[in-house]
């Protein structure tokens, strides 16, 4: 084994090593998403290892059904939440190729309410970089919870391409206004994010 080889093999133990998060394909760095399906625990139950989350009852959920896959899912809890401040959650990567498209996807499977006025609005999947000490939105795609189909697992998905080696995934959700209206839940599983022409 040459030289160049070793050097390269290295690289790519010690990034997979450290990170989990990107390998190499044909030369081309390839991310991957830790836990995808919301299989593994963070540091509580309902949090979902590699993922971090703000707002209110965005949870990882072992005993909700039906999954897509697996035996957890992400639960929104709308029928719970307190105001109308957006919940999300998000996963950095590291490792991506500026200028190079990724698309970032995730399942839905909305529970809605019998009204439908009481469920969630919408589902935002965005995409970032952290540009000069700040997120800064490379693209983002607005999904109507009213224009999904109830009980049926949906494929939602956005495209975009970094400014530098840094990639942030988002999946975002804004409640219906009204507090003391709300009804309704969304169940998400089956992340992926995957590299584009």
């Amino acid at each position: 084994m040459g030289k160049s080889m070793t050097t390269l093999c290295c690289l790519l133990l010690s990034v997979t090593a450290v990170s989990g998060k990107v390998a190499l394909v044909a030369g081309t760095p390839v991310l991957t998403l830790i836990n995808p399906s919301f299989e593994d625990q963070g540091d509580a139950s309902d949090r979902a290892a590699g993922w971090g989350r703000w707002g209110d009852w965005f949870n990882r959920e072992e005993g909700w059904t039906p999954v897509r896959s697996g035996r957890c899912i992400l639960g929104y809890h709308h029928w719970e939440i307190p105001s109308a401040n957006q919940s999300g959650v998000y996963q950095d990567l590291d490792g991506a190729v500026a200028a190079k498209q990724y698309t970032f996807g995730i399942y839905v499977s909305p529970d809605k309410a019998k009204d439908g006025t009481r469920d969630a609005l919408t589902i935002e999947l965005r995409l970032e970089s952290t540009f000069e000490g700040r997120q800064l939105t490379l693209a983002s795609k607005l999904y109507k919870v009213a224009d999904l189909m109830p009980d049926k697992w949906e494929k939602l998905s956005v495209s975009g391409a970094p400014v530098n080696n840094t990639l942030r995934v988002l999946v975002i959700v804004t409640p219906a206004p009204d507090n003391g209206t709300r009804g309704g839940a969304l169940r998400f599983d089956d992340a992926l994010i995957e590299l584009g022409d």
